[in-house]
């Protein structure tokens, strides 16, 4: 738990200030679970502070969701053909994807439990940056994605949009 609000923190993800009266704020939890290793032990614990996104109002909160997904029939071929080929396929994970993508719209959440704040009860945090949970996060994130993408000079592949390809050397 502290490993993430060090995350959110360091990033900058929200400030603190009094309780709007005319917005909505949503409310806001901890997730934790255990990631178990390959003999079943255990890993590591992990822990993510996400707000509850249901509680948004669209039109208000956010204009638009979006989620981004491939089929599997898409990356079951990509893989054969890169396997036959001898190709080199790279894939990543962003361990704090939305807490690097500043928001747009005027979002208000409640303060984390279980840290103590020199602020009074009646403050909330506004965010300057997504976070898991919010219905707008995933759009923000694959705009960002991929603008970054395309300005290293990959480009989309007109059979599946969420995949990017990048020749080197022919």
């Amino acid at each position: 738990m502290n490993e993430e609000y060090q995350f959110i923190m360091k990033n900058g993800v929200w400030d603190i200030v009094p309780r709007p009266e005319e917005k909505s704020v949503i409310t806001s939890k901890w997730i934790c679970k255990i990631k178990h290793a390959a003999d079943g032990s255990i890993g590591k614990y992990k822990t993510i502070f996400v707000a509850r996104g249901f509680s948004q109002l669209e039109g208000i909160n956010y204009e638009d969701t979006f989620s981004p997904t491939s089929r599997y029939t898409m990356i079951h071929s990509l893989v054969s053909l890169v396997a036959s080929m001898g190709w080199y396929i790279h894939q990543m994970d962003v361990k704090t994807s939305f807490l690097n993508q500043t928001i747009d719209e005027e979002v208000y959440i409640e303060k984390p439990l279980g840290f103590k704040y020199k602020y009074r009860k009646a403050y909330v945090c506004r965010l300057k940056k997504e976070i898991y949970g919010l219905q707008q996060a995933p759009r923000a994130w694959y705009a960002r994605m991929d603008a970054y993408l395309q300005r290293i000079g990959f480009t989309k592949c007109f059979v599946d949009l969420n995949l990017y390809i990048k020749v080197v050397d022919g």
